[in-house]
Order: C-alpha cells, then structure tokens, then sequence
C-alpha cells in the first residue's frame, strides 16, 4: 500500500492505496482508527483498486476548519465529494464500526454509486429516542465549547495504548498500529496528537429508530455484515431486530472482538473475497 492524499472537494484525504488498475473499493475505518486498520484486508483485494482513507480529522487527514465539528452526515458529504473528484463509480464500500454505518448510510443515499457494501461490526446508524432531544442537544452544545478550550499536550504512546485497551476490547499491538499513525512527531521528538480533539466531542442529535430504518429501507445492493462474537456491539442479538429493513443482507458472525478484521485476519478476508466473488 502506498501512502497518497486524495481531493474530496475542498479538503484533502490521506489515504492507503495499492493503485491497481481494477474496480474500486473503498476502506472506512472506525471512530477514533485511521487506515492503518483497514490496512490488513488489501492482500484479499488483489483484483480491485484498494483504497483504505483516513476520514477527515483522523491519522494525516486534514482536519475541519476552526468553528466547525465532525457530524455524521459531514463525513458522507466528504465520501460524495471524493467519488466525484476521483471520479470514482460503481464503488465497493468496506467499512469497520462508524465506517460500516458510513457505508450503509451512503449506499442508501447514493445507490446508484454504489455495487456492494460490507460492514464489519456494524449494523446502520446508532440511534436515541426522540424524548432524548433536547438533553442531547444541550450536552453536545456544553461539550464542544470545553473541548475547544483544551490545550495541546504531548503524548507518550505507550500509556496511550494503554488506555485504550482499558476502554475498548483491541489488543495492545492493534492498538499501537492504529494510534502511531494518529501521531505527529515535532522537532525536539516531542510526539503530539495528529487526528483532532474535536472528534471526542459528542453527536449533537442522533437519528431516531424510525429515521434509521427509513435509511436502511433503501439500500438496494449486497450487503455482507460481520458480527463479531466477543464484542460489546453484540450484532448477535442487534442484527435480528433490523433484519427485515434490509432487501438484499446476508449476516455472518466470527470469533473475535471488535477489530475483528484485524484480529481474524484470514476468516474476515476469506468472507469478504467470497462475497464480492459473487457480485
């Protein structure tokens, strides 16, 4: 994979690319990773122009400008505007954790743009109770305004993957891989945070049940989604209770914990090379 930064409109995207002349597949990592993570699945993409992104404000991306935040809905506008600038069509979306609720919501939005998805981990949109609005609104508001106030600290990575793996189920080396591209290293060695503090700050609304299920309603290509057996986002029991917005789903569960793709390597990879065979 090389290392190369791609336009989405106005902003710029670092990205992972094996720049073979083939179909296009797009890499969407989770919440807080970077490419690095979808990094390990380019060896079952051979035949495909493998393209794993960094989102904007995550690992060598650009970040937003000063004022502005990272909605949800901001990241599939910044997913649109890399298609048109690269002229990118008939894509394969393969996203992990908010990449595949990313994918699943822009092939919904855009199937004309789109050949197949496959979500690791990830079953659509989060969502909250509409009772809920008002207390979100209230405490994203408060959040954003304390995290802009924060101040730039160094950052030593070993405790940094430390407490990850204390909040999340990643093991110690998925965790060093993915965050050592989440860091900058200043000319006195000094290493600082690359992604931006603003992407801690909370959603200020999350889509309720019945906007979630409008959205997957309408996604008509393939879909493969993997559910991991060990991990909190338990698609076990979750994925039954959407299964019929889907038309055209097929759910599949591995061992492993959340960044099961990069734990399970070989069984996830096997699973997707099988399902895009048969596109």
């Amino acid at each position: 994979m090389i290392e190369t930064e791609l336009s989405a409109g106005e902003l710029k995207l670092a990205a992972l690319d094996n720049q073979v002349d083939g179909p296009v597949v797009i890499g969407l990592h989770g919440y807080l990773d970077n490419a690095e993570s979808m990094k390990v699945l380019a060896p079952y993409f051979k035949a495909y122009r493998y393209v794993a992104i960094d989102l904007a404000g995550h690992g060598r991306s650009q970040h937003r400008p000063l004022g502005a935040h990272y909605n949800q809905a901001d990241y599939i506008q910044d997913l649109y505007a890399l298609l048109q600038s690269q002229q990118f069509s008939d894509v394969i979306l393969v996203g992990h954790s908010l990449g595949g609720i990313l994918a699943s919501m822009f092939a919904s939005l855009f199937p004309e743009k789109v050949r197949a998805v496959v979500s690791i981990d990830a079953c659509g949109p989060l969502v909250e109770d509409e009772s809920t609005t008002q207390q979100q609104m209230r405490n994203a508001i408060i959040n954003r305004f304390e995290k802009g106030q924060s101040q730039l600290r160094p950052v030593d990575l070993d405790s940094a993957v430390e407490a990850r793996c204390k909040i999340s189920d990643i093991p110690a080396d998925t965790a060093r891989s993915i965050l050592s591209r989440n860091l900058k290293e200043e000319a006195d060695g000094q290493q600082f945070w690359s992604s931006d503090a603003r992407l801690r700050t909370k959603s200020i609304l999350r889509l309720t049940e019945k906007q979630a299920e409008n959205l997957l309603r309408a996604i008509v290509c393939p879909m493969l989604i993997i559910g991991a057996s060990s991990s909190f986002k338990n698609l076990e029991a979750n994925y039954p209770k959407r299964a019929s917005w889907f038309k055209n789903a097929r759910y599949e569960q591995l061992v492993g914990g959340h960044h099961i793709h990069m734990e399970n390597t070989e069984d996830v990879g096997a699973l997707i090379s099988q399902f895009v065979e048969q596109l």
